[in-house]
């Protein structure tokens, strides 16, 4: 797969993602005045992809991906938000989804869900580590905006 006509969106991802995680380490939280910004950069993002691009028939394949990425991505995560009440997922997770999606989801679809299932898994993992290891209780908190973005960019490698 051609990352190219992405690599602006990525570098700005990767630039983004890192704030977002020390921040969600830091402070428990996802700022929107990081997250909500990212959902018109994103879009935009991806028409200078298609303009890299440059071929017109992958056009809707793309857009189609990364409308589908994103409400697949809002979906799960909101119903998780929603279901615990915000007990289980913050709103900043919920906001950030979409963005993620999208930029997954232009890629392809098995790779925005890829990106998901990942962020999960990941999330899991450590979850269960530090419970193993006594770091953290069943109730304690664990910022889950580092795993979606561990696992957005776990996805974009595998896609190479």
């Amino acid at each position: 797969m051609n990352l190219l006509p992405l690599l602006p969106l990525l570098l700005i991802w990767l630039v983004v993602g890192t704030v977002l995680t020390i921040i969600d380490l830091r402070e428990h939280r996802l700022p929107n005045a990081i997250t909500v910004p990212m959902l018109a950069v994103t879009p935009v993002g991806l028409v200078l992809a298609d303009v890299i691009d440059g071929r017109a028939a992958t056009a809707w394949t793309g857009w189609s991906g990364a409308a589908l990425g994103a409400l697949v991505w809002l979906i799960a995560l909101g119903s998780i938000w929603f279901a615990s009440r915000g007990a289980g997922m913050g709103l900043g997770d919920v906001k950030l989804s979409p963005s993620l999606g999208a930029t997954l989801g232009w890629l392809s679809l098995e790779t925005a869900l890829l990106g998901l299932a990942m962020s999960f898994i990941l999330g899991g993992v450590v979850s269960v580590a530090l419970l193993i290891t006594k770091r953290v209780q069943r109730r304690t908190a664990i910022p889950f905006g580092p795993f979606l973005l561990l696992g957005s960019f776990a996805a974009v490698v595998t896609s190479i």
